[in-house]
């Protein structure tokens, strides 16, 4: 038997932490993949002040290696001399490429002041113009440092950056450069990046169903009708990522699990789908990078899979509220309308409403939510309903209000709606990080007796948590970190983060005592952490 051969046989995904040293591009490459810039705005999360002088690149190698045998090694950030750009990208990709790697997909989360596209455009050069990649704007990073080997977070501040793209680097700080870069290879597994779009001079028509279409169409052509095993989500900061996503858990199976981020900004690569369109004429909303079994894998590789695990931060309180009209400012993407409360007659004013419910709270000035419960509508040519399926929740937070009228973040709020109003809750965030650790915990015991282990993970958490909110350190990160001390693991703080659990890991989710305790069903969370584990089952 052959050398490759011999190691094709023991694929499976490892975790490996490299040395590799500096090319400026493949030679030869041929750039026959799209690359697009998405939509802008300010980043408006809180953020925490950390001396990232002292620890500015997140380096993250998630990945798999047909030509050596499964290794242990750690996620880390790690100080860099020159805080340029190029020396960022020198460095991640240094520990990314020291050994033959065949990456199925790579992600990047970078600091504001790198600049998009010119950090884009450099991981392209490193990683190959056949490798699907999402570069990405983030609140903040979480991982193990390089030089102590202990887990960190860290959030950036951000500048008031007023151009038309945070494409450009800042020249006056330092301070919050960092970037970490996931390569993935997944046994088993097919992987592109499929794009949303609109039509700028029409941003009132919706493209998602044909987003939809897309993604189904990708997954039927390698493995015939079959949903994809999974999907990561990365919505831009000025697209409706409630409305995206409300569509496509409606109209996906529940069998494929969904992680990301849905507030952020990015460019991406695509393997197969491009847009023969001027950038002038559409605007770009989200991208999905999907994961799709292939019917025509070898025998001899395993199967990857997919699981998720939720820690929640919100509480529900108050009485029930039903929309009674609703003004929308879609240039702004944020929405004003008058609710009349359960109970009541009449329409009682925005400072009326918040002075009672603030009376059954012990924070006199909590972060407030509204969750919309929503279910999706199917018409007619002639706008006739045919049908409305199963209710979801979409979370909008409170901005504040002006007489009879509320206004909250986001649009798709429709009169005849229903919803609760939400705090940020202490108590409940570190319960349900217990239940996310518990989860874990019960996902690698199913593993006991067989030969599959988790390999890695990701994580997708609010910019509102973090050691400012908890007042220690790594407590988003614990629960995965906990239980699988020696596997990869990195995280991306987030502005609207993305879980959906598939119909298959359910078992892994702790029952609740009764209905009422339950946490709402929706696919974009506020004040949460959404954990994504992958695992690997070699074959028989």
């Amino acid at each position: 038997m052959g050398r490759v051969e011999k190691h094709r046989l023991k694929a499976k995904p490892i975790l490996t932490r490299q040395v590799w040293e500096l090319r400026h591009g493949e030679q030869g490459s041929s750039p026959d993949l799209w690359v697009q810039r998405g939509h802008s705005s300010q980043h408006s999360g809180q953020t925490t002040s950390l001396n990232l002088r002292k620890c500015r690149l997140c380096q993250q190698n998630l990945a798999s290696n047909l030509l050596s045998f499964p290794l242990t090694s750690h996620a880390c950030f790690s100080p860099f001399i020159d805080p340029s750009l190029l020396g960022a990208v020198e460095e991640v990709t240094e520990k990314v490429l020291s050994k033959p790697i065949r990456p199925h997909f790579a992600i990047a989360c970078i600091s504001e002041q790198f600049g998009l596209r010119a950090a884009h455009l450099l991981l392209s050069q490193r990683l190959g113009s056949k490798t699907p990649l999402v570069t990405h704007i983030g609140n903040g990073v979480m991982g193990t440092e390089a030089l102590t080997n202990q887990l960190r977070e860290v959030k950036w501040d951000y500048f008031d950056y007023q151009g038309p793209h945070p494409r450009e680097a800042n020249g006056f700080s330092d301070v919050n450069r960092g970037m970490v870069l996931v390569v993935g290879y997944v046994p088993g597994l097919k992987v592109d990046a499929i794009p949303l779009i609109h039509p700028k001079n029409d941003p009132g028509i919706s493209m998602v169903d044909e987003f939809v279409r897309h993604i189904k169409a990708f997954a039927y052509s390698v493995f015939g009708n079959h949903p994809p095993a999974a999907i990561i989500i990365f919505g831009d900061r000025k697209s409706d990522i409630n409305n995206i996503m409300a569509t496509m858990d409606q109209a996906i199976g529940k069998e494929t699990v969904m992680a990301g981020d849905g507030g952020g900004c990015f460019l991406f690569n695509s393997r197969n789908y491009t847009i023969n369109l001027p950038p002038d004429l559409y605007a770009l909303d989200a991208v999905a990078l999907v994961f799709a079994k292939d019917s025509h894998k070898s025998p001899d590789v395993g199967e990857t899979r997919f699981h998720v695990a939720m820690a929640g931060g919100l509480v529900p309180f108050g009485p029930r509220f039903e929309v009674i009209d609703v003004l929308v400012k879609g240039d702004i993407k944020w929405t004003c309308f008058s609710a009349l409360m359960e109970g009541f007659n009449t329409i009682l004013t925005f400072e009326a409403v918040i002075e009672t419910l603030l009376e059954t709270v012990s924070d006199r000035h909590p972060d407030l939510y509204i969750g919309v419960s929503h279910g999706r509508r199917y018409y007619s040519g002639n706008r006739r309903l045919i049908k409305k399926v199963s209710e979801s929740t979409l979370f909008h937070q409170v901005i504040g209000g002006d007489g009879e009228y509320f206004v909250v973040e986001g649009v798709g709020v429709r009169a005849g709606d229903t919803f609760l109003f939400y705090h940020r809750d202490m108590e409940t965030a570190r319960t349900t990080s217990e239940i996310a650790f518990e989860n874990l915990t019960r996902l690698k015991q199913s593993f006991m007796g067989s030969e599959e282990t988790v390999v890695g993970g990701l994580i997708f958490a609010c910019a509102s948590r973090g050691q400012s909110y908890f007042g220690t350190s790594n407590t988003d990160i614990y629960p995965f970190y906990a239980n699988f001390p020696s596997v990869l693991v990195a995280g991306i703080f987030c502005k609207g983060e993305i879980g959906r659990c598939s119909s298959s890991s359910s078992s892994f989710v702790k029952s609740h005592e009764c209905e009422e305790q339950a946490p709402p069903h929706c696919p974009v969370h506020a004040s949460s952490a959404v954990y994504l584990a992958l695992s690997y089952l070699p074959p028989p």
